[in-house]
């Protein structure tokens, strides 16, 4: 090979190196500005976490088990369009240091994820369980986890 093949070859090669490790950097930087704004956002709503939705909300009675965990809590919470996230909850829960009583409760979609997590912890309120007795609608059982809207 001649001198001149051998430069082009080497020549080559930085170049090659060169964009190669422009690329690395580039794509390390992007996963690091997605990871912050992802985890700023997953903090944010931790710590402020908004309502489902508007007031005046819609009321809802909700029930807790005797014996449900917390995550089954808040799946339950979730799924009945209370919360927006029951990871998020879940941290709540455990960072508040609050406790979830069994019982009925009556929760409001436009109660923050923080203001339910209150509710749960302060204990079912006589009036849900008057509520659910004096209502000529469905009853529910204890024991059930279902979630029954209130006529307006």
């Amino acid at each position: 090979m001649s001198t001149s093949g051998k430069k082009a070859g080497q020549v080559s090669s930085a170049v090659i190196r060169a964009a190669l490790t422009v690329i690395f950097y580039t794509v390390v930087v992007m996963v690091f500005v997605v990871g912050i704004r992802s985890a700023y956002a997953f903090g944010y709503e931790v710590f402020d976490s908004g309502s489902v939705a508007a007031e005046p909300g819609t009321d809802k009675l909700f029930v807790v088990e005797e014996g449900m965990s917390t995550a089954e809590c808040m799946d339950s919470l979730e799924k009945s369009g209370l919360i927006r996230d029951k990871t998020v909850a879940m941290i709540q829960e455990f960072f508040y240091q609050y406790d979830i009583y069994p019982g009925t409760y009556t929760l409001n979609t436009s109660m923050t994820t923080k203001e339910i997590l209150q509710a749960l912890d302060e204990g079912p309120a006589q009036t849900a369980t008057t509520q659910l007795t004096d209502s000529a609608g469905p009853s529910v059982q204890e024991g059930t986890r279902e979630v029954i809207e209130e006529d307006e």
